[in-house]
């Protein structure tokens, strides 16, 4: 019996010794140091998350104002007369160059569609192309959809940047972006 006793005692499989013992949770120590390095991951990549943020906001101003350039070289080719963006102080208004007698009669606004520039935007037209100095700022769409070819400057609250426009293709290009 004591030899069976020192058997149960001694380490077995049935009596285990308390050094061996298996552990099945994490320390608080443990859970600590992977908060903690979660935190610091997370707060690297917030300023990345923010930066690309901006740059979305930036490239949906050029991307509203490229549909809106679109649309006027599509009235152009589908109504085959020409059409002109012009800027003012609080908005680009596209109008047909030459409106018809119904146009007039019911007003040059029924033709006109317009694009909003909010407070702290701009959006300014350089035509590299023209013929005088300084030229009008208006850009023309002819009815065979080919344009002149123009530089279009958008400074705004989520940085700046500058497109060139395709004289054929009308189409625009971001050749220059500066984020704040």
């Amino acid at each position: 019996m004591k030899q069976r006793a020192r058997l149960l005692s001694a380490s077995s499989p049935l009596n285990p010794p308390m050094y061996k013992h298996r552990r099945t949770a994490f320390t608080l120590l443990e859970l600590m140091l992977a908060i903690a390095i979660g935190v610091v991951v997370l707060g690297m990549a917030v300023p990345s998350l923010n930066g690309l943020l901006v740059e979305r906001r930036l490239r949906g101003s050029f991307d509203l104002f490229n549909e809106f350039a679109q649309q006027g070289q599509q009235n152009a080719v589908s109504q085959q007369r020409s059409w002109v963006m012009i800027w003012l102080p609080e908005e680009v208004v596209l109008q047909p160059d030459n409106p018809t007698s119904e146009e007039l009669m019911a007003g040059r606004e029924s033709a006109t569609l317009k694009l909003s520039i909010s407070e702290g935007e701009t959006y300014t037209l350089e035509r590299p192309a023209a013929l005088k100095k300084n030229a009008e700022a208006e850009w023309t769409f002819w009815r065979s959809g080919v344009c002149e070819p123009v530089l279009v400057h958008y400074t705004g609250p989520h940085g700046k940047w500058t497109a060139r426009y395709d004289a054929l293709t009308g189409t625009g290009e971001i050749i220059a972006q500066t984020l704040p």
